[in-house]
């Protein structure tokens, strides 16, 4: 091979190994550290999400996960649809879900990641700030027996919140006295004009003291403490969604969280689920206010030397 050939072939190599290093780091072969995916999560989870997505893209600068932010019911459309690889819900999947995607050659993985807490809420002015669980039970079962029986907003028409009820209570669908919104932004607005109302939203809104979303949420409302199931009288107090009382169950609404994915082979889906999963994704869950579903261990030195 001559000079002229060797310079040529030299000038190729340097070319392409210059074209991949400017690329797009997106396109590039896709890695659990590396590539370009669309996930879907309920709106209640988008402070917990945002904060995981923020150090999970510092770590990982050729990753991009875009959240889209919706209602549960909306979030499972997207995954079965095929337009998202995973989904940030408060349940697992149903049996025609399952066999939905087990017709495609698709065996789903579910990742518990937390434990979230159904909150409450009412308006500034509202004096009354504690309920009863068997009260609670009965503006949903019984509401005609209810006197003045207030307003009861959600989320959204698919709303996850409402679905859990549901399940809890036995209904088939919520009383007339119960109307779906959009957005837990619009509950918060609709509680704060209006006395007689009550708001139902996820705790991951109301639980972290240092997120100016979450300051901004609370000084507009009160949030109601309620009985325990197993106190449904609430004759031993009443608790409010924070991380103590739902790891201790004295708190009633207590919900999993899970991770649900659709992808196939191990990905950066898999990638993002085994990061939240792990101790450093369980330590940003405790800090927004959920409660991990692996607690983080601290190890502390002791010195017994005197």
């Amino acid at each position: 091979m001559n000079k002229l050939t060797l310079c040529f072939v030299a000038l190729i190599a340097y070319c392409g190994f210059s074209s991949c290093g400017g690329s797009d780091p997106s396109t590039l072969q896709e890695t659990t550290t590396r590539g370009n995916i669309r996930i879907a999560a309920d709106d209640a989870f988008r402070q917990m999400l945002d904060a995981e997505l923020f150090v999970f893209h510092s770590e990982y600068k050729y990753a991009k996960v875009n959240p889209t932010y919706t209602s549960e019911g909306e979030a499972m459309k997207l995954l079965l649809d095929d337009s998202v690889r995973l989904a940030v819900i408060t349940r697992k999947l149903n049996e025609s879900e399952r066999a939905f995607l087990k017709s495609k050659d698709i065996f789903p993985k579910e990742t518990l990641i937390a434990y979230d807490a159904l909150t409450f809420i009412v308006n500034k002015e509202n004096p009354d700030t504690h309920i009863s669980f068997n009260a609670l039970k009965a503006l949903f079962t019984s509401p005609a027996k209810v006197e003045n029986a207030p307003q009861i907003v959600f989320d959204s028409p698919k709303s996850g919140n409402a679905r859990y009820l549901c399940e809890l209570f036995g209904l088939k669908e919520l009383p007339s006295h119960c109307y779906a919104l959009k957005t837990n932004e619009e509950v918060l607005k609709y509680v704060e004009a209006n006395k007689n109302a009550i708001g139902v939203v996820g705790s991951n809104l109301i639980s972290d003291p240092d997120d100016t979303l979450t300051q901004a949420f609370t000084s507009k409302i009160r949030v109601v403490g309620v009985s325990a199931q197993s106190d449904p009288d609430g004759k031993l107090g009443y608790r409010q969604p924070y991380q103590e009382y739902i790891a201790d169950g004295s708190y009633p609404f207590k919900r999993e969280v899970y991770i649900v994915s659709r992808e196939i082979g191990t990905r950066l889906g898999t990638g993002f689920a085994s990061f939240v999963a792990s101790d450093k994704g369980q330590r940003i869950i405790l800090k927004s206010g959920l409660l991990p579903a692996v607690v983080p261990v601290r190890f502390v030195e002791i010195n017994t030397e005197f």
